[in-house]
């Protein structure tokens, strides 16, 4: 990795990504949770493409290293995070900490974006050439955000189960600075698998706000994707990984 500070054209992406990454936090704040979640996928798209197409140019430096670390805490961290704590936190409960359902939705948003910020930090600039991640990846568990706060919670599909989906995210969100390790879409191969997972989901999350049934149940199959890569991708890696690092 060079040390040259001017920006390139992979650098110009990941500005973009942090600024989709705000305007999806303006539109949380206003309550337009769809939009939010449209931005963040296309965040999580940008965050893939500005890496390959730096590698794919060679102009990797450490300034872009470090826009990718602060435009990812702002789309994969704070992004999400205030998403799951507008859609279960509830005034008429009480304070925060008077009622468990906010107490939990304040303690999780923090987790994630406490966690997520030291993960990004610990391995800013570093394992760029690994086959592996160390931690889940914080697009990772933002789209699990998504697609769970979505299904059991503000869509369209008539189930809130807040203690259940803060709980699932709570524990998931430990996972982020732990030493499981996750493969990465660095192949051709799993590239094309990632963008396709990418354009389903979008697909999913768009068609929800006009046919309902039909984008519910492509979200329930991205999310059965999303946790296997979650719990069981670790284990693949591991039995077939382990002679490429």
């Amino acid at each position: 990795m060079n040390k040259d500070t001017s920006l390139t054209a992979p650098d110009f992406l990941t500005v973009l990504n942090a600024s989709l990454g705000f305007l999806s936090i303006t539109y949380i704040i206003d309550g337009r949770l769809w939009l939010a979640s449209i931005l963040i996928i296309i965040c999580v798209a940008l965050d893939g493409i500005d890496g390959a197409l730096a590698r794919c140019l060679g102009v990797e430096h450490d300034l872009g290293a470090y826009l990718d670390f602060f435009s990812d805490i702002i789309s994969f961290c704070f992004a999400p995070a205030l998403l799951l704590y507008y859609t279960y936190y509830e005034e008429a409960l009480g304070r925060g900490w008077e009622h468990p359902q906010n107490a939990l939705a304040t303690i999780v948003p923090f987790v994630i974006v406490f966690l997520g910020t030291m993960r990004l930090a610990r391995f800013a600039d570093k394992n760029s050439e690994k086959i592996f991640y160390t931690g889940l990846p914080t697009p990772g568990l933002a789209l699990v955000i998504l697609h769970l706060t979505f299904l059991l919670g503000w869509g369209p599909t008539g189930h809130d189960l807040p203690y259940y989906t803060l709980g699932i995210i709570g524990g998931l969100s430990l996972l982020l600075y732990t030493s499981v390790e996750y493969p990465k879409f660095r192949t051709r191969k799993t590239q094309i698998l990632g963008s396709i997972f990418l354009i389903i989901t979008f697909i999913g999350f768009l068609s929800a706000d006009f046919s309902h049934q039909f984008g519910i149940v492509i979200l329930i199959v991205t999310t059965l994707l999303l946790l296997g890569y979650v719990f069981i991708s670790p284990f693949v890696l591991k039995i077939y990984g382990k002679n490429k690092r």
